[in-house]
């Protein structure tokens, strides 16, 4: 009789610890967000001011706004983006970066759905050389593309919207090596955004002879989002919440037409002709109807 009630003594006394264990756990699986943010965004060019970088600018900001306590520092090395998204997927350094957004991508990260360009990475104008340049002038239409060979770095997502168009594209992994392929006639036409066309131009055409291609532009709806870590999201619910405070403020376009308005006016887009693409990676969940999120050309001065 004294070993039975021993018995049960030791399985009331088993089954009182594991609930106290499962209770612990319990309370250790909610996570309290820290007092201070540590956001690591990524080194984005060796010898670029990221102080007038307009995304910093934005996310800096945003955190600002939020009212949560942060720091926000540049990661010590310079990285290409499957990297950055490694690092970001894993945990394991940058915990932040601004990228167009696929399927992959979205697969992978938490984005926040909020175009932080208004869809201007898909406005796309394209160097080319002056040697170049004789035989590109008769190029106007879709068809034409179809005979050009275009230069892309190896892992964009514009690389495969530009193939899902059937056009041809040769591809490098180093962004320098992409304008010695232009330059040495690996192909003829380089797509950039008309918000980044202008600074590269000024650098690079001191090492060859660059010009852009003045009457075509590409259009494809391709938005820039900010993306973080799945499975600690606090750093995303900060900036969210300060660019939902900036959007009803105003500030967001303030920011947006301050930093990039003399792009848009510089490309002279209304002397162009556009010619439109699909994008067959645009995630499902992309605010495509949401216009005020995005410019339009009615809009553009």
């Amino acid at each position: 009789m004294q070993k039975v009630v021993f018995t049960l003594s030791l399985l009331l006394l088993s089954s009182i610890s594991m609930a106290n264990v499962k209770t612990i756990n319990a309370k250790k699986s909610i996570v309290a967000p820290p007092e201070t943010l540590r956001v690591i965004y990524p080194k984005t060019m060796p010898n670029l001011n990221e102080e007038t970088l307009y995304p910093l600018i934005l996310l800096r900001t945003a955190l600002e706004r939020s009212g949560y306590k942060f720091t926000l520092d540049p990661a010590s090395e310079l990285l290409g983006q499957n990297r950055v998204i490694k690092e970001i997927e894993t945990g394991s350094g940058i915990n932040v970066n601004w990228s167009m957004t696929n399927i992959d991508r979205e697969n992978r990260l938490l984005p926040l759905r909020t175009p932080i360009f208004k869809g201007l990475f898909g406005w796309r104008l394209m160097f080319t050389t002056q040697k170049q340049l004789p035989y590109l002038s008769q190029v106007k239409t879709l068809e034409d593309l179809k005979n050009i060979i275009f230069i892309q770095g190896e892992d964009w997502p514009d690389t495969f919207i530009l193939r899902d168009n059937d056009l041809t594209v040769a591809t490098a992994q180093d962004f320098e090596s992409l304008f010695v392929m232009l330059d040495k006639g690996r192909g003829q036409l380089f797509p950039r955004s008309l918000l980044e066309i202008e600074s590269e131009k000024n650098f690079y055409e001191k090492k060859i002879d660059l010009v852009v291609l003045p009457q075509l532009m590409l259009k494809y709806q391709s938005p820039i989002y900010f993306f973080f870590n799945k499975d600690n999201p606090e750093i995303a619910k900060a900036v969210n919440e300060g660019l939902k405070v900036m959007r009803k403020s105003g500030e967001f376009d303030e920011l947006f037409f301050k930093y990039n308005g003399d792009f848009i006016k510089n490309a002279h887009l209304h002397d162009k002709i556009i010619i439109e693409l699909k994008n067959n990676q645009l995630p499902k969940l992309t605010p495509v109807d949401d216009k005020s999120l995005w410019l339009s050309l009615d809009q553009v001065p």
